[in-house]
């Protein structure tokens, strides 16, 4: 029986055929849409629409009809008061039954109408929400939406013991710590990817920059930036690349590594100021798309040589949403997909 997972994050949605009967993912749509078009227009109707017309192009493509897929699945910000339809945050420390427990199935027009469970995030529990303690607190709080899943298919490709940590770059970085039963402890985010998207598109740096920011991995470079930031500040190490591209003979792809390690510098800080046992975990998995997951694979090396740090290869990253979602979907039994 075929089924179509749906991951929609704040800036692009994919949407993946699957036969659970082969384990194998038949076809995927991406389509250049995520939740940040909602937070910008006001109204999620585009959000459907695309999500709806990319639906529809994916059945079509595979010659098949909306009665031939059992049921889809959906998690990551499409889950969201930006999204579709929202579920609310359970509360960590959380494992897979404790999301199945809390998710939501329902029938939708812009998902002609084939029963779609939509998936829970996560967000920290935090003793105190006291107005006058929130300044000391805020640091505390923090969610999760759509990285739950990938955190656990990542896990079931994985064979570690102990405590960890599951890095995931992208649009926003999330660290997400395991514990040794591999349930979620807590997370950690950061506006790493969109910092790095913006500064290039809407500042001075545009001239010093390609758009595409780093199209190869240059490891020196990456410590360069890495370095700068920690010396001088984050602001002063991005104008350092207009400085670069004034007076020396670095190109665009080298001024883009100093620039994306002087951003991950700050988000590597956050993890080791917010993560108090962080010297004491078992491993660091990092998952994610690249350029960014190899930068972020030899930052953390270069951070703290004594880690064991497990590179994902891109077929386990693809795979770690679908692996999530049906580990979850297992745990869903008390959910109805026919009526």
């Amino acid at each position: 029986m075929k089924v179509i997972l749906i991951d929609s994050g704040t800036t692009n949605s994919r949407l993946r055929l699957y036969d659970k009967t082969t384990c194998e993912v038949l076809d995927t749509e991406k389509i250049r849409i995520g939740v940040r078009d909602t937070a910008i227009s006001g109204s999620n109707t585009n959000l459907k629409a695309h999500l709806k017309q990319g639906l529809e192009r994916l059945l079509t493509r595979n010659q098949l009809r909306a009665t031939d897929i059992e049921y889809m699945a959906a998690s990551g910000m499409i889950t969201s008061n930006l999204g579709i339809f929202e579920v609310p945050h359970i509360l960590s420390p959380a494992g897979m039954a404790d999301f199945a427990k809390s998710a939501k199935v329902t029938k939708l027009e812009e998902f002609l109408q084939i029963p779609c469970v939509f998936i829970p995030g996560m967000r920290n529990k935090v003793n105190s929400t006291d107005d006058k303690d929130l300044a000391a607190a805020i640091n505390n709080f923090d969610v999760l939406r759509g990285e739950e899943v990938e955190s656990f298919g990542l896990l079931k490709q994985f064979d570690v013991k102990g405590k960890g940590m599951i890095v995931l770059p992208g649009s926003h970085t999330k660290f997400v710590a395991v514990d040794e039963n591999k349930d979620l402890l807590s997370c950690l985010s950061t506006l790493g990817g969109e910092t790095l998207q913006a500064i290039q598109k809407e500042t001075i740096l545009s001239d010093s920059l390609d758009s595409r920011l780093i199209g190869k991995i240059d490891h020196k470079m990456l410590e360069y930036g890495y370095e700068a930031a920690k010396q001088h500040g984050l602001t002063r190490s991005f104008y350092h690349i207009r400085l670069l591209d004034l007076f020396s003979e670095l190109d665009e792809n080298q001024r883009a590594n100093y620039f994306a390690g002087s951003v991950i510098y700050y988000d590597l800080l956050a993890l080791s100021q917010s993560a108090e046992e962080i010297d004491e975990i078992d491993w660091l998995i990092v998952g994610g798309s690249n350029p960014l997951r190899k930068a972020f694979t030899h930052l953390l090396r270069y951070m703290n040589h004594k880690w064991k740090i497990i590179e994902a290869e891109d077929q386990q990253v693809e795979y770690s949403l679908v692996f999530g979602a049906t580990e979850i979907l297992s745990n869903c039994q008390h959910l109805s997909f026919t009526e």
